[in-house]
């Protein structure tokens, strides 16, 4: 054991081990071409000096530093917390560290934590972008930082991608309903300056309408995609006249929002009014009712966001610079048929 206090070298641990300070570079990049009894050697060196490579004089002569970006809106958001975790998970499996930055829905403070990601020499960016435009993609460009763009995928965004289908999305919340014989639906919006939100819409308004119907009454939550926006706008729609006997909420945390703005107006869900949500978040099998959703697939998305940035890195020609999740049904006990039909 060193009985100083500065730190370990590998000089120092190569002079431990009685080996080259080559050697103990092979050891540390896990390089081949040394035998089985040397590398224990090195490595019971390592451990008993606690020997750090040092990282940052390695990123400046190779410059690549194994860490990768991961920009989120709001990791507060379950759905993008699942989302970091499973980028995280992937990531490491690789030997890559991933930073994560939380813009907050701020489109200056995302611009500048990826001039902060470029200062630190990232390998690449996974995104998920604040609004319909990603300026700061330039300066990830002119630095010369691949990037992938998942879930939120900015207008005429044509780069490497992994996103959901959220027209189709939209239009199966709404088959489901109008098969249970459902013909005055509600739609509570997520943002509608967000992409996402609108093909949601226009998913379920055609369903309708291709079932000739006219589309019930939508409400559009400017919030975060929150429990309380949810429960706001459900607070308007119960006021229609007439009554809509079933709600599509854009997320499941609207859509529990507004459960809870049925019950408190005396109805109940599904005997009253119906309830799809779009997630499949954890808390919406454990609601009362469980909650019937469209199920999001973000631990996927993220991986394959995590798969295409790699093979970036990896210098690959991409075969499918863009992957379309596909969304699945998952019926609980919070749909059933209108009153009517349900009696009779």
């Amino acid at each position: 054991m060193r009985s100083d206090l500065s730190v370990p070298t590998m000089k120092d641990v190569a002079r431990l081990a009685g080996v080259s300070a080559q050697t103990v570079s092979i050891v540390v990049n896990k390089k081949p071409g040394i035998s089985k009894a040397t590398r224990a050697r090195v490595l019971q060196a390592i451990d008993e000096l606690q020997y750090r490579p040092r990282f940052v004089a390695r990123s400046l002569r190779t410059r690549t530093t194994h860490t990768l970006a991961f920009l989120v809106p709001d990791i507060a958001n379950p759905s993008l917390a699942a989302m970091t975790s499973a980028a995280e998970k992937y990531a490491h499996s690789f030997g890559y560290n991933l930073v994560v930055y939380n813009s907050l829905g701020d489109v200056d403070r995302e611009s500048a934590y990826v001039q902060m990601a470029v200062d630190r020499w990232v390998d690449g960016v996974l995104c998920v972008s604040v609004g319909n435009e990603l300026i700061s993609l330039n300066t990830l460009e002119k630095a010369g930082i691949p990037a992938v763009v998942i879930d939120r995928i900015p207008e005429k965004y044509t780069k490497p991608s992994v996103i959901f289908d959220n027209v189709k999305a939209g239009s199966i919340a709404a088959e489901h309903l109008l098969n249970l014989g459902h013909t005055c639906i509600a739609h509570i919006s997520g943002p509608t300056h967000l992409r996402l939100a609108r093909e949601r819409m226009e998913g379920f308004r055609q369903a309708i309408v291709e079932r000739g119907l006219q589309p019930g009454v939508c409400v559009t939550a400017e919030g975060n995609w929150e429990c309380e926006t949810g429960y706001r706008a459900m607070q308007k729609v119960v006021t229609c006249d007439p009554l809509p006997t079933a709600i599509f909420a854009a997320n499941d945390r609207m859509a529990i929002g507004a459960m809870r703005a049925l019950y408190e107006a005396g109805l109940r869900v599904p005997q009253d009014v119906s309830v799809v949500g779009l997630d499949d978040i954890e808390v919406a099998a454990y609601q009362v009712p469980p909650l019937t959703t469209i199920e999001q697939p973000f631990a996927r998305m993220a991986t394959l966001g995590v798969q295409l940035l790699l093979s970036l890195l990896a210098g690959d020609v991409l075969a499918e610079p863009r992957i379309v999740l596909e969304p699945t049904l998952i019926v609980r006990q919070s749909t059933a048929p209108p009153r009517g039909e349900a009696d009779g």
